[in-house]
């Protein structure tokens, strides 16, 4: 049975009023949902409880939480530049919400121009400003030349000062995850290790993984300066910058011209005071996921267009 035009006209209104009514409630339930996030004090329980329910949210629901969150940590909000470390800390974050819905969002994401959302789903080390050759990857330690990798492994545990110095120049990722697992190194090692040019992205994914490590703000400086860096990295590392090393980034041609721009725009947002009310995202789309607020308490509401669409096409179907 095919509508007839009043029966289809009445469905495209009803679903235009209920996605009006999402593009009106949407920030205000993401905020409320980011505040639910930042409040978990816990890193690896908020980042179970993104694990948990990003996968579950629909696609643009999903966009304008990611968007939020970029957008808190451009106004230097600590807990949602945490959370921006979570996200990237993923690795890659393609990797919790499945191939599908990744490219869905990566998709809309550019479409609405909205290219520091896009970068979250870039691959592991599949882009940066300066690439490494097989042969440079081949000699792993030119300070240690003649020792080998469980030899260095070893090394990297132990307490010896001047071999710690060399394995610093490691390009082996494994030896550098030990490495900066070692309680005698201090940040100025780390610092160096996160610097170092040229050298093997994967080292520097090692320093961004680190627990303790990645919390020192001179060793995401260094993260983010490094044109060696993974785009992914760099861009979460940019947001937790001072207006004084954003400037330096923005003129800085070794690094990638994704990462420039984004100092850049940071630059102006907070001179310009920057707020999500000032640059809202409507949720328009398929489906959709809202809050409300009843008897004091707030409770999930998922709201599915396209199951909508099916129960109306069966409903005037009788």
């Amino acid at each position: 049975m095919t509508d007839g035009p009043e029966l289809s006209a009445a469905r495209n209104q009803l679903l235009a009023t209920l996605r009006d009514h999402i593009d009106q409630n949407g920030l205000s339930a993401v905020n409320r949902m980011v505040d639910q996030l930042l409040a978990v004090p816990e890193r690896p329980m908020r980042a179970h409880l993104l694990a948990e329910r990003l996968p579950r949210y629909d696609t643009h629901l999903c966009l304008l939480l990611l968007r939020t969150i970029l957008n808190r940590s451009a106004m230097r909000d600590p807990r949602a530049r945490e959370v921006l470390l979570d996200l990237t800390r993923a690795r890659p974050i393609a990797r919790l919400l499945g191939y599908q819905r990744s490219r869905q969002l990566y998709e809309l994401a550019h479409q609405r121009d909205q290219g520091a959302v896009a970068q979250l789903f870039l691959s592991t080390l599949t882009e940066s400003s300066q690439n490494v050759s097989s042969e440079f990857l081949a000699r792993e330690n030119t300070k240690l030349p003649d020792e080998s990798l469980g030899w260095r492994k070893r090394l990297a545990r132990g307490n010896d000062r001047l071999k710690l110095d060399r394995l610093l120049f490691d390009r082996n990722p494994t030896v550098i995850a030990m490495l900066l697992k070692n309680p005698r190194l201090i940040e100025r090692d780390v610092v160096k290790i996160a610097a170092m040019r040229p050298t093997n992205p994967a080292c520097l994914l090692e320093v961004f993984q680190s627990e303790k490590w990645i919390k020192r703000y001179r060793v995401k400086v260094a993260l983010a300066c490094n044109p060696y860096s993974p785009l992914d990295i760099a861009m979460a590392c940019v947001p937790h910058l001072m207006l004084p090393r954003l400037q330096y980034l923005a003129r800085n041609r070794t690094v990638h011209q994704r990462v420039r721009e984004t100092a850049e725009d940071l630059i102006r947002r907070r001179h310009e005071g920057f707020s999500d009310e000032q640059d809202p995202i409507h949720l328009v789309g398929s489906s959709g996921t809202i809050v409300r607020e009843i008897d004091g308490g707030e409770m999930e509401l998922e709201l599915d267009f396209e199951q909508i669409t099916r129960e109306l096409e069966d409903w005037m179907a009788v």
